[in-house]
């Protein structure tokens, strides 16, 4: 079983080592944050949940007492909508089943929010795993920007992908009671 733990400055050290290159800090978090990870970069993150209502919320996804994934949810308050973001798995978890339940932690929690009725996502097109897990939790691919993203010398086009809040209710209507 995942839980879902606020990030905290202790976290910045570990989360860092899981991103060896550019293009690993690229994938995760976009060309804006610097590789190698610095402090003051975490800290923007953190900051952003300082604000009521917040801007960003950050945790770190926990088994037990193992940490093994970080993500976040942006906000758009006016218009209801969160983005799923900056979701990694721990290099030594990968493998282990973790990315169905742990995305759907950060669904549940989206969607637990008051007033956010869209949850919407960026993904590499490169990243065929991914798309396919989000896919099958019901995301809709909705379009590609092209060349949208730099990393190092290469280009990368960025997918996006949306959940609404009725698709993911009747989802859900089928498992429960």
């Amino acid at each position: 079983m995942l839980t879902l733990r606020p990030f905290a400055p202790s976290d910045y050290p570990l989360l860092a080592s899981w991103f060896t290159s550019l293009p690993d800090v690229v994938q995760w978090g976009g060309s804006h944050v610097p590789y190698p990870i610095t402090h003051a970069a975490l800290d923007v993150m953190l900051q952003e949940g300082q604000s009521q209502p917040p801007s960003r919320r950050c945790w770190m996804v926990y088994r037990g007492d193992t940490p093994v994934g970080h993500a976040q949810l942006a906000y758009d308050w006016r218009d209801g909508n969160a983005r799923l973001g900056r979701v990694v798995i721990a290099p030594g978890e990968r493998g282990q089943g973790l990315g169905r339940p742990m995305v759907t932690l950060l669904i549940d929690e989206a969607f637990r929010t008051p007033g956010i009725e869209r949850l919407e996502l960026n993904v590499y097109t490169f990243n065929e795993r991914a798309i396919h897990l989000y896919k099958t939790l019901g995301f809709t691919f909705e379009g590609v920007r092209r060349s949208s993203t730099q990393a190092g010398d290469a280009r990368w086009d960025t997918g996006m992908m949306g959940l609404l809040r009725t698709e993911w209710q009747a989802a859900a209507a089928p498992h429960a009671g």
